[in-house]
């Protein structure tokens, strides 16, 4: 191929013509690589930016209009790139340390946590369906008085029902206590 001029060089890539992209990758590949290796020391994750970055560059050809708007694409590219994939390491890397060395004290309380919730949800489950539907309804913040007039009962009524409601699920949590007895009893075996 006979010698092309900068200026035509340019104006073929920007026409999508290959040979020129050829050219732009194979001038500043190199020196893109050892920018990259200032801010990322990792070959794999470089060449992995290098690659991205050359791609963008092609899709985005037609913005372009002379090889200092090219260069000023692809190094600042390539600064962004390693940034945003140092950003995500360090995420990554944090996020490991902390679900390492997350205490057994934490691990206990998410259990705890998570038992606790399924088994108020099950017993509420179980709670006749009026008892329930008033028990439900003060949870939401209602007073007797609202609850009565929405359900169409008297005060009394209100108050028997969340009553009862309050006197299954206490008896039912009793079963929960066992449970954390047991619960502490396998991590003190554990933890010896």
């Amino acid at each position: 191929m006979m010698f092309q001029s900068e200026e035509n060089i340019i104006q073929d890539f920007i026409d999508g013509k290959e040979y020129a992209f050829k050219e732009i990758y194979e001038r500043n590949v190199s020196t893109l690589r050892y920018f990259g290796n200032k801010y990322l020391p990792d070959e794999r994750l470089i060449e992995d930016i290098l690659q991205d970055t050359f791609v963008s560059l092609w899709e985005n050809r037609k913005r372009f209009c002379n090889e200092l708007t090219i260069k000023s694409f692809l190094y600042t590219s390539v600064k962004n790139r390693c940034l945003n994939t140092l950003r995500h390491e360090k995420i990554k890397q944090r996020y490991a340390e902390e679900f390492v060395e997350e205490p057994q004290e934490s691990f206990l309380e998410k259990v705890i946590e998570t038992e606790l919730f399924e088994m108020l949800h099950y017993i509420f489950e179980e709670l006749p369906p009026a008892c329930k539907e008033v028990y439900q309804l003060s949870l939401e913040g209602k007073k007797h008085e609202e609850i009565a007039s929405l359900l169409n009962i008297s005060i009394n009524t209100v108050k028997k029902y969340k009553n009862n409601a309050n006197h299954y699920m206490r008896k039912r949590v009793k079963d929960f206590r066992l449970f954390l007895l047991l619960l502490k009893a396998w991590d003190s075996s554990n933890n010896v």
